[in-house]
């Protein structure tokens, strides 16, 4: 009967040690699942990062300059200047 007592309380308590390393929200496995967050998400803000620079240098370029006003009206508005001919050339339809 001692036996029993000596084997299974410290086998009871080693199991729930490692269910507790292994499986628990501050276990190796949660962990591992949060390391891999953290590493998409410093991938996603890089991506993020890259187009916010892109748009600050358009704005700066739209604060300090003529030429991107007239490359976005021409490209967004479809606007012409006096005395240029506009033609708009269309792929036929395919059947």
């Amino acid at each position: 009967m001692r036996w029993l007592i000596y084997t299974l309380i410290p086998a009871a308590l080693l199991l729930i040690l490692l269910y507790r390393l292994w499986f628990d929200d501050t276990g190796l496995v949660a962990s591992n699942e949060l390391q891999q967050k953290i590493e998409q998400l410093q991938q996603d803000n890089e991506v993020q990062q890259n187009q916010n620079r892109a748009l600050m240098a358009e704005v700066r370029d739209l604060k300090t300059g003529n030429e991107i006003l007239e490359e976005k009206a021409r490209e967004d508005l479809g606007l012409i200047r006096e005395g240029e001919t506009f033609i708009l050339f269309v792929d036929p339809a395919q059947k």
